[in-house]
């Protein structure tokens, strides 16, 4: 009867410990999604500077485009200043040229705010690409140190099991069949008797 009580007492360190490291296995999948979440929520603010770089770029090309529009239409406008034949006209042309003219201004101003913000835009990608690079060597060695801890959980649980069979083997069938019952009703089958 002693040595049945021993083993149970055993059997319930072991069931325990096979129940925590169970639990631990299952949990370190979420783990990894969570940290891969991470990493793609980085990745994501990466993506999104260099969309708003080269929307800015973009725009920028835009406005060289119609500079250069605003400058052949200046050009086309003083040809046509050495035709003309009456004073209206001239006066008309110069108003057009004056016109392009400031539309070239306040375009090459537009070029110099988003130049300037393009320099932000860079600052703000170059520091995303540099927590991406410190997130994913971090990632990286989480993910690594999931794996081993998963590995060691598994082969401590697989030599726990054989373990428990093996205590189990030798424990008369009634006791062990009360058990069992006590076990599942209440998480743990033993109490300290004083």
């Amino acid at each position: 009867m002693k040595a049945d009580r021993e083993r149970l007492i055993k059997l319930e360190q072991v069931d325990r410990e096979i129940g925590r490291l169970s639990a631990e296995v299952a949990a370190l999948p979420k783990r990894v999604a969570e940290i891969e979440h991470q990493l793609s929520d980085a990745k994501a603010r990466v993506e999104q500077a260099k969309t708003a770089m080269k929307s800015q770029e973009h725009r920028r090309r835009g406005l060289e485009s119609d500079i250069q529009s605003y400058q052949q239409k200046i050009g086309k406008f003083r040809d046509q200043s050495l035709d003309v034949k009456t004073n209206d006209q001239y006066k008309a042309l110069m108003h057009e040229i004056e016109f392009a003219q400031a539309e070239v201004r306040k375009a090459e101003d537009k070029i110099l705010e988003i130049m300037e913000g393009g320099e932000l835009f860079d600052r703000q990608v170059k520091a995303s690409e540099g927590e991406l690079k410190t997130q994913s060597a971090q990632v990286e060695k989480e993910k690594e140190e999931a794996r081993t801890l998963t590995a060691k959980d598994e082969a401590r649980l697989k030599e726990l099991q054989g373990e428990r069979s093996g205590l189990r083997s030798g424990v008369n069938d009634d006791l062990l069949t009360l058990y069992d019952r006590v076990l599942k009703a209440r998480k743990t089958a033993l109490a300290e008797a004083r």
